[in-house]
């Protein structure tokens, strides 16, 4: 048993003098790394596209090296990376070179950076002067109605442009800007949608005011309404105590949205057929024209899916003119009449 707990004992000193050592030995670690480009004027902007990361070494103690690489895994961005200040960055092209000066590890001073040796690092950037201007939001997003529902209005996005800020040459080049790609099925009820919107074509360096956009959507019940007794007009060069129209008055049939349906009066119902069309096509009946007044807000194409006639055809008729009779002559007026033929005489 003794020598049991003594080769225990030897092994747990062994391995503690080796951690101890390890512990004490510098090592390197290989990482890539953000680019940071910091401290750049508010009138200039990066044109050219350099990296967005980079690979480095960095050197320091072992257990420091585990604890960097495993946080860095999780958060990147907030652990290390490589900043570049722009402060004293002037229009055109320079080369700036990466040193210890531009490593950023707040977290761990005991970590440097490790300088390759055989080779200098370096960053080419292209400035140029900074501009905004509005672009065009593109929806790219589609809803669909469920069965017995209608989209009684075109998606309304908010806003429909968007500012981008960033250097003269890239921001000419930008066209519009994109939402997610979506799909929305089965809508029985309106709603505002918050959609991102897409930078992965931007290019680099450029700066959107939004990052999402709202859409409204309109979703109506579809149902339909009659109105009954709406008066056809007849109108163009005739005369109209000879002709007349029949049935003079027809039900119109309306369907689309309930919300829109609500909105419509028979007032707002005109019934209009011209004269010469029953020559121009020669038929006996004709379907009249229908002249619908909605409200400027309603979008009649999405929001009425039809309108029909009962009977859907009206008919021209010619009225029978009776010609005027010469009257009975009376006792009197023979008397006159004679009367008037004796003073011819005389």
């Amino acid at each position: 048993m003794g020598n049991i707990a003594l080769k225990i004992a030897a092994l747990i000193f062994g391995i503690l003098l080796w951690f101890l050592v390890i512990s004490q030995r510098d090592f390197q670690l290989s990482l890539e790394v953000p680019l940071n480009f910091v401290k750049l004027s508010e009138n200039l902007a990066i044109a050219s596209k350099p990296p967005r990361t980079i690979n480095i070494t960095v050197e320091g103690k072992s257990w420091d090296l585990i604890r960097l690489r495993n946080e860095f895994q999780k958060n990147s961005d907030k652990v290390v990376s490589m900043v570049v200040d722009l402060q004293k960055t002037e229009l055109g092209s320079t080369r700036i070179p990466l040193d210890s000066k531009n490593f950023y590890a707040p977290n761990y001073p005991n970590v440097h950076y490790l300088e390759p040796e055989n080779h200098l690092v370096f960053i080419d950037l292209d400035i140029d002067t900074r501009i905004s201007r509005s672009v065009p939001v593109n929806p790219n997003v589609t809803f669909t109605p469920d069965r017995g529902y209608l989209l009684a209005d075109v998606p309304k996005v908010t806003p429909e442009e968007i500012q981008v800020s960033g250097a003269r040459n890239t921001i000419a080049k930008i066209i519009n800007v994109s939402t997610a790609n979506h799909t929305y099925d089965s809508l029985k009820v309106s709603k505002t949608y918050d959609i991102p919107l897409t930078f992965e074509n931007f290019p680099a360096f450029v700066t959107p005011s939004d990052t999402l956009v709202h859409i409204d959507v309109n979703i109506q019940k579809m149902n339909s309404r009659t109105f009954k007794g709406i008066p056809v007009s007849l109108i163009g060069f005739f005369d109209k105590s000879q002709y007349t129209l029949t049935p003079e008055a027809v039900s119109v049939e309306i369907t689309g949205g309930v919300n829109v349906l609500d909105s419509i009066s028979a007032d707002d119902i005109e019934l209009i057929m011209e004269f010469n069309r029953f020559s121009i096509e020669d038929l006996d009946s004709l379907s009249p024209t229908v002249k619908l007044t909605l409200p400027p807000t309603v979008n009649r194409d999405m929001s009425i899916k039809a309108i029909q006639l009962k009977p859907d055809k009206v008919c021209l008729k010619k009225l029978e003119v009776k010609e005027d009779t010469p009257a009975a002559p009376t006792a009197e007026n023979n008397a006159v009449t004679k009367k008037k033929a004796e003073e011819i005489k005389k």
